[in-house]
């Protein structure tokens, strides 16, 4: 019979501008033994992720989005959930003069896998897939 999948680690954080350094501090506390590099590029997809979320989606219930993290045996997984919006996070062509726009083609660089879905509530889950190298 195959090793149960521990389930995955959540916090709740307020929808707003703050939001994703209160992740970057709960993930740097409950991941203290990830590779370096593996560490900071789970921050930099998490806190791209998380300001996406407050930027373009509307919050859950309570005003919040909901951050959860999966480790396993060769990456670690982040995924963000929000209220939904009406456009799915999508890679843009990268403008250099542009002071927005890069979030997501910096998710697709540093993890080995990412994607979006809308759930059957209408939230919508966005997540990556960072390797542990």
């Amino acid at each position: 019979m195959p090793a149960a999948i521990p389930a995955p680690e959540r916090l709740r954080v307020p929808h707003q501008s703050g939001a994703p350094g209160q992740v970057r501090r709960w993930l740097r506390e409950s991941l203290p033994d990830l590779p370096d590099e593996a560490r900071d590029d789970l921050l930099v997809c998490a806190t791209e992720l998380v300001s996406n979320a407050v930027r373009h989606a509307r919050p859950l219930p309570g005003n919040e989005v909901c951050v959860a993290y999966a480790l396993g045996p060769s990456d670690v997984e982040v995924r963000v959930i929000d209220g939904g919006s009406r456009t799915r996070p999508h890679v843009c062509s990268v403008n250099l003069d542009s002071a927005h726009g890069r979030g997501m083609f910096i998710v697709s660089k540093l993890s080995t896998d990412w994607g979006a879905r809308t759930l059957g509530d209408g939230t919508q889950e966005v997540w990556a897939r960072i390797p542990l190298r």
